[in-house]
């Protein structure tokens, strides 16, 4: 119930998220999420009643929600398309888990745990004056002078000069933006405005809540296996980083949608599996053989789960991205609310329903991936559906710019940001009525 509860908090933070950091920008809402999130962290600790102790976990449960989704976004839109799998495996989820665990395990406090979870964000805060706000964010919201500013500063860090056009790029963002967004707030009602837009983000909904019922179905169904709780999940979460690895590879060789069919696939066989290991192998090895393919489960839903959080801040442009972003998140957080209680795993029978219904939705969801466009090597849009001259896209398309798509990183500096019709292909990169900015 308690697990429940703090995943219940998660949800609202999620869905908050969305919204607060399309409003306010990206960098106020992580920093103010992470100081809130260390604050509540410390405050549960010294927890004098159970009542206030599930209060505190619930806002623990809401700051992560928050932090979760704006802190993904947020670097996204500051590398190009090559490093963008690299920052969504960046710090490293799967090694702060384990480095939790180990912790739980040698040092079983909770006190102490939350102590320690408030003291590691600490350091991080202090990243505010070094960090800049989204440069696109900004452009979107014709802030150009803050802008500019920002993309000066990343051309002075790299050791480049800033392009000359630089302000006139920004001002053809922010013109594009009043002209289509007309000075609106978005809602999450855009992320399903539009047959196009709501196919995408009713897959990525669906897609998310199995990826997240069954992660942390797995995750909390450790207690069905063989051996200490707190080992099996350091184990667990440990055996995800190597694959981690292998899907950035993946990701930028084959595409986004076929890197997630791969280890969706892989998740499907290995839960698959275990059902055929309780049918055919003997009591003596069954209990190891079932825990290896777990683990098997588990690295290739976090593997697929890396692979699809690129893919999803990708299919946003810039004014709804962390909409589009907080709601398939949303919806992951019933999923991972729903898991404890309807993916029960505390027997040997139940561990083998439990995988069945796990690779069941890991099979649905790699078919559904197909459906989504692919968005290997693409640029970030930024603004919604806009009809302009096709003569203006021949000008980008005949503009020598260079091909790894860097702001100012890059062999030739200078971002190409392209405005397209209804459907164009230029340089490589298929947009449908949107406005683009190749980063």
């Amino acid at each position: 119930m308690m697990t429940s509860l703090q995943m219940g908090g998660v949800l609202i933070g999620a869905l908050m998220s969305g919204q607060v950091a399309d409003t306010f920008g990206r960098r106020l809402t992580v920093y103010v999420t992470l100081l809130c999130h260390c604050t509540t962290s410390l405050v549960a600790a010294f927890s004098v009643t159970w009542q206030m102790f599930i209060v505190m976990r619930v806002l623990i449960g809401v700051t992560l929600g928050v932090y979760l989704v704006a802190s993904f976004s947020y670097p996204i839109e500051f590398v190009s398309p090559k490093y963008r799998q690299v920052v969504a495996f960046l710090p490293g989820w799967s090694a702060g888990v384990s480095i939790f665990a180990l912790t739980a395990w040698l040092a079983p406090n909770w006190s102490y745990v939350h102590i320690g979870s408030a003291v590691l964000g600490v350091p991080y805060l202090f990243t505010w004056f070094v960090i800049p706000e989204s440069f696109r964010w900004l452009a979107t919201k014709g802030r150009l002078d803050e802008a500019e500013a920002v993309l000066e500063r990343v051309a002075r860090i790299n050791g480049r000069a800033k392009p000359r056009d630089v302000r006139k790029r920004l001002q053809q963002v922010a013109e594009e933006e009043r002209r289509t967004g007309q000075g609106r707030r978005y809602t999450y009602l855009d992320v399903y405005r539009g047959w196009r837009m709501a196919v995408t983000t009713l897959v990525l909904n669906g897609v998310w809540f199995s990826l997240s019922f069954c992660y942390y179905g797995i995750s909390f169904g450790v207690t069905g296996l063989s051996g200490n709780i707190y080992l099996n999940i350091f184990l667990m979460t440990l055996v995800e980083i190597p694959p981690n690895f292998s899907t950035i590879f993946l990701a930028n060789r084959l595409g986004r949608r076929w890197t997630c069919l791969i280890f969706f696939t892989l998740c499907s066989v290995s839960s698959f599996g275990i059902l055929v290991v309780n049918e055919t192998v003997s009591a003596g090895s069954k209990g190891v053989a079932t825990t290896v393919l777990a683990m098997v489960s588990k690295l290739a839903v976090g593997a697929a789960w890396l692979g699809v959080l690129t893919f999803t801040s990708e299919l946003y442009p810039t004014v709804i991205r962390n909409l589009g972003y907080g709601a398939s998140n949303t919806v992951s957080r019933v999923g991972g609310a729903l898991a404890p209680v309807l993916l029960n795993m505390d027997t040997t029978e139940e561990v083998v329903r439990g995988y069945i219904v796990v690779g069941s939705l890991m099979a649905a969801s790699g078919a559904a991936c197909l459906l989504l466009r692919e968005t290997k090597g693409q640029a970030l849009q930024d603004s919604i559906s806009v009809k302009v001259n096709t003569d203006e896209v021949e000008d980008e398309k005949k503009a020598d710019w260079g091909s790894n798509g860097d702001v100012i990183g890059g062999d030739k500096a200078g971002p190409v940001w392209t405005v397209t019709g209804d459907k164009v292909k230029a340089e490589g990169l298929e947009v449908n009525g949107i406005v683009s900015v190749r980063l």
